[in-house]
């Protein structure tokens, strides 16, 4: 064993920007996500407060850490692409009440999308 990740442990340079853009778009929305739940903290809703800010939580780690992998290029870019776009699908259910979770689902299905499908041979 050389130690050398196989082709489909690595990202791509082309497959990167573009996991890259949408890991971005995932740590804009958790800013969102924060700025909304502070009102509903101070508010009457501080349940919901409280759900919105954990979900923002968990997302802006598992992105930031995605974010960093994909950049780095690790063996551990993939995976951890498609842990954060599952969550992010996932935690997107508690989130349908307020307009940013139909942007997080869509945010989701696009970063599984961009990392699942298959790279393109060159010609």
């Amino acid at each position: 064993m050389s130690g050398a990740p196989t082709p489909g442990e690595t990202v791509s340079d082309d497959r990167a920007r573009g996991i890259g853009r949408l890991l971005l778009v995932t740590l804009v929305l958790v800013a969102v996500l924060v700025a909304l739940a502070i009102p509903l903290l101070v508010g009457d809703y501080r349940v919901y407060g409280s759900i919105v800010l954990g979900i923002a939580v968990v997302l802006g780690v598992t992105a930031s850490l995605a974010r960093r992998a994909v950049r780095q290029r690790t063996p551990a870019a993939r995976r951890l692409s498609i842990v954060t776009g599952a969550l992010v699908l996932v935690l997107s259910v508690p989130l349908m009440p307020i307009w940013v979770g139909l942007l997080t689902a869509v945010t989701g299905i696009g970063l599984l999308v961009v990392t699942l499908a298959p790279e393109r041979e060159p010609s």
